[in-house]
């Protein structure tokens, strides 16, 4: 396992309590509107600062590219990639399906990165040349050879409304020719 997975995992576990404590709480979250349909709610913000907190305390030279505090430079070649909370909107409605977010890369190039699903435990981990994990049990791509055979997983931007029409044209046209297609409400 890449040596940064390992803060990576203490940053994303200790994040994951914030926001469990404020899932069981929403009615008591406060939340803003950065644009149509896009949130920020203190829970994101606090989980954000308690996962750049503990980046800081081992690598306090490092860049951090963060969803809700924006980029901070840093005095070397290395940078945190963070998103305290993807899923934002599920986690605003309650939907048990959102997941934090850290990637790190050096000069640009992802070496390493995390996803972590604190309400089913699961930590999903991958390092440039060492293949991707869950819970440390290596994971692999499906081999499923045909379409008809598939069941596709996608997310659909919110962000550009003007693509919706070519994305919502491009999946009906695999209804027809595969299992199913889930939308999960979270890119993660």
């Amino acid at each position: 396992m890449h040596p940064a997975l390992t803060i990576a995992k203490r940053a994303a576990l200790s994040a994951s309590r914030i926001l469990l404590r404020h899932f069981d709480n929403l009615e008591r979250l406060s939340v803003t509107a950065k644009q149509r349909n896009d949130f920020v709610s203190e829970a994101d913000v606090q989980a954000e600062q308690e996962i750049i907190q503990t980046l800081r305390k081992t690598y306090p030279n490092h860049g951090i590219l963060a969803e809700e505090s924006g980029e901070q430079h840093g005095h070397d070649d290395y940078q945190w990639v963070i998103d305290p909370l993807d899923g934002t909107t599920n986690f605003l409605h309650g939907i048990p399906h959102f997941a934090i977010s850290i990637g790190f890369r050096h000069k640009n190039r992802l070496e390493a990165g995390l996803v972590y699903d604190p309400i089913r435990q699961e930590m999903f981990t991958a390092s440039r040349g060492a293949g991707a994990q869950m819970n440390d049990r290596r994971m692999r791509v499906s081999n499923i050879p045909q379409m008809e055979n598939a069941l596709l997983g996608t997310g659909f931007p919110f962000r550009h409304p003007q693509h919706q029409p070519a994305y919502l044209n491009f999946f009906g046209s695999l209804f027809g020719k595969c299992v199913e297609v889930r939308r999960a409400g979270a890119a993660s």
